[in-house]
This record gives C-alpha cells, structure tokens and sequence, in this order.
C-alpha cells in the first residue's frame, strides 16, 4: 500500500504531462498553459526521484524543499497571467522574485538544509491561497460571459486553492509538532491524496479545451 502510493503521485502527474501535450495541436493558447507540458515533466521527474528515495528510507528534506520552491514559481507566475489586475500583477511579480532570495536565507541561515523548510512552504502557500481567492472575484465580477467547464484557468486555480489550503496546516506546523510514525504515515496518504487531486485539475484544464465532434 505504501509502495503504492508513492508511485501514484508521478503517474497522475505524467497523465497530467500527456493530457498537456494536447496543448500544442489545439486552437492557440497562452504562453503559461504552454510552458505547463515543460513544468510538468520536470515535476513528474522530480516526484519520482523524491518518492524512490524516500521509499528506500533515504533522506529527501533539500530536494523537496527545492522541488517545492520551483513548484510555487511557477504556480505563481501562472495565476499572475490569469489575473488581470495590474497591481495584483506586480505584487505577484515582487513575490516571484523575493522567494527564491527568501528561500536562501532560510535555508543557510534560519530553519537551515536538515529541516523542512516549512516558513517558506507556509509564505507561498498563504500567497498561492490569496493569489487564487483574487482570480475568483475577478472572475465572479466579470461581466463576460465565462463558461468554466471549458476554462483551464479555472481548473488550475480550483487545484491549487485545494492543494494550498489542505496542505498549510500540515507542512505548516511540521516543524514545530513532534508526530508519532504512524500519525506522519497518515498525513503523507493525505497529502499523496491531494497531490493526486491538483494533478487531475491539471488534466481536466487541459482536456476541457478539446472539442469532440458528434457523429451525425
């Protein structure tokens, strides 16, 4: 069962890179959906390395906290060209420049390489959380007519909402709480459970732009 889940998370995520694909021999897109298929295949890789090594009991804390902070840039410079605001824009820009430099002082001089990096984990996902709740008033105050069934954006930032707001309180708190092995078992089958979820939004944003044709 554990082996299992492990290994479920980079095959949702490789379903989500080929339902990507489809991308590119569709009607135009924009250039972030674009960019999704190349994110995703190095996401899809990193799952994969980060899972094999922590199912053979191999310490994992760097490589996903650099997996993590790749993650949130480009999860950011996504809702940053969803969300037409201006301002909301250039905040989101500062945001996508100040992590990484956060990032850098918190792992070499705060919480440093041993532990979690849960301060920057607990940032970008208050961030990501903020950046989507904004997309939806845009999109609720619109007055365009939108059919969400067949808005990739809208699947996107439905993930990542869920994603973020099921994942701080955990990630947030790991550091600071010592769990029992059992209990830290649990929470990785819920976060496994949740990565699953963000890479099916992922799939439906991209299948939802294809048009089947009716037989007459």
């Amino acid at each position: 069962m554990e082996a299992l889940l492990f290994y479920l998370v980079p095959i949702f995520c490789g379903i989500a890179f080929l339902a990507s694909l489809t991308i590119y021999f569709g009607p135009p897109a924009e250039l972030y959906l674009k960019l999704f298929p190349v994110f995703l295949l190095l996401d899809c890789t990193m799952q994969g390395i980060t899972n094999y090594n922590a199912l053979h009991r191999h310490n994992t804390l760097l490589l996903s906290s650099l997996s993590f902070l790749i993650e949130f840039c480009f999860y950011i410079y996504v809702l940053r060209a969803v969300i037409r605001s201006p301002k909301a824009k250039r905040i989101l820009l500062y945001c996508l420049v100040a992590f990484p430099l956060i990032f850098i002082v918190n792992i070499f001089l705060v919480q440093k390489s041993q532990n979690f990096q849960s301060l920057n984990y607990c940032l970008d996902c208050l961030v990501i959380v903020a950046a989507c709740i904004y997309y939806f008033l845009e999109l609720f105050q619109s007055k365009n007519y939108v059919n969400l069934v067949r808005e990739p954006a809208f699947w996107i930032c439905s993930g990542l909402l869920f994603f973020c707001a099921c994942s701080f309180p955990v990630y947030g708190l790991i550091n600071f709480i010592n769990f029992e092995f059992s209990i830290i078992r649990i929470i990785l089958y819920v976060f496994d459970f949740v990565n699953i979820l963000l890479y099916l939004s992922f799939t439906i944003a991209f299948l939802c732009r294809l048009r089947i044709r009716k037989s007459l």
